[in-house]
């Protein structure tokens, strides 16, 4: 059976606990030049994750919402020998799921409905580009990953690290005419002062006109209006306004109810301010902040528009 692709609610607080944010672990097969985040060996078992969603599922019960999918990112989480069960057993519960991945490690025959589990693959650009910054064969390996996806019949696009070296492909890049999700480098926001950064060095950056040309006319994440909180479960076990946000509402054993009120608190301010879709950390707002040289998140969303 085909689950229906979710729908983001138009409540978009209520579109966010409804589709929500799992990294089980940093850990990567990979070594990428551009990867920001600590490798951490904290990792989330299948059993975790389960009995979260579980308390999760009961407590959106109680506010006649559903829980309508599940997006899992990592490091790399086909590294976890017992994800692709995780995938089936989440999927015979009725909820969608989505995987970004790096698209090196093909088990794919281990997920039953590959119907109801899009994949979201990494591309840092043409082949050169990509395997200068990820090793050498890894860009073909992603391009027989994708086809091999394909076959099967999972859903699939394509997530575009731009960066100066590949933005002037964002026009001609394209495997198997899949949907491109552009996403921009940050380089002024992920240094070794921040929790979340195994950054030692900055590279050098987009231009503003560059990030602004991207988010006014192509496909990019997050989106002009931004929008894009999420409650994020991490591999340490804390829960997050979004994959990127510093600040904890929470651990993974707190009560759901109390995570969803520190959840809605931290959007209030851009609740008033109304000038966007919102952000659980408007004065980082994606990093957009500092890439653009502005004082405030309102001038980001006015630039974009």
């Amino acid at each position: 059976m085909k689950l229906p692709t979710p729908i983001a609610n138009s409540n978009p607080f209520q579109s966010a606990l409804e589709n929500i944010y799992i990294s089980p672990l940093e850990l990567c097969n990979l070594n990428c030049k551009l990867c920001y985040t600590n490798k951490t060996k904290n990792i989330l078992s299948n059993t975790q994750i389960l009995n979260f969603i579980k308390r999760y599922r009961a407590q959106l019960t109680t506010e006649n919402l559903k829980l309508r999918s599940v997006l899992f990112c990592g490091g790399e989480v086909f590294t976890l020998k017992n994800f692709p069960r995780l995938v089936n057993k989440l999927i015979d519960q009725g909820i969608f799921i989505t995987i970004i991945t790096n698209g090196t490690i093909d088990v794919l025959h281990k997920i039953k409905n590959p119907q109801n589990c899009q994949l979201l693959v990494s591309f840092d650009g043409p082949r050169k580009i990509h395997d200068q910054n990820r090793g050498a064969g890894n860009f073909d390996k992603s391009v027989t990953f994708v086809n091999s996806a394909l076959q099967k019949g999972f859903p699939v696009e394509i997530m575009y690290l731009v960066t100066p070296q590949s933005y002037k492909y964002i026009d001609s890049f394209q495997i198997n005419n899949l949907n491109n999700n552009f996403i921009t480098q940050k380089t002024y926001f992920y240094t070794n002062n921040h929790p979340l950064s195994n950054r030692k060095n900055h590279y050098p950056a987009l231009t503003p006109t560059q990030i602004i040309n991207l988010k006014k006319n192509y496909r990019s994440l997050p989106g002009k209006n931004f929008g894009c909180f999420q409650l994020s479960l991490q591999s340490n076990g804390q829960i997050y306004g979004c994959c990127e946000s510093p600040i904890s509402l929470g651990k993974i054993s707190d009560k759901i109810s109390s995570t969803i009120k520190k959840f809605e608190k931290s959007l209030s301010p851009c609740v008033k301010c109304g000038k966007c879709s919102g952000c659980c950390l408007p004065e980082f707002l994606c990093g957009y902040t500092k890439e653009l040289n502005v004082s405030k998140c309102q001038d980001v969303v006015t630039k974009f528009a």
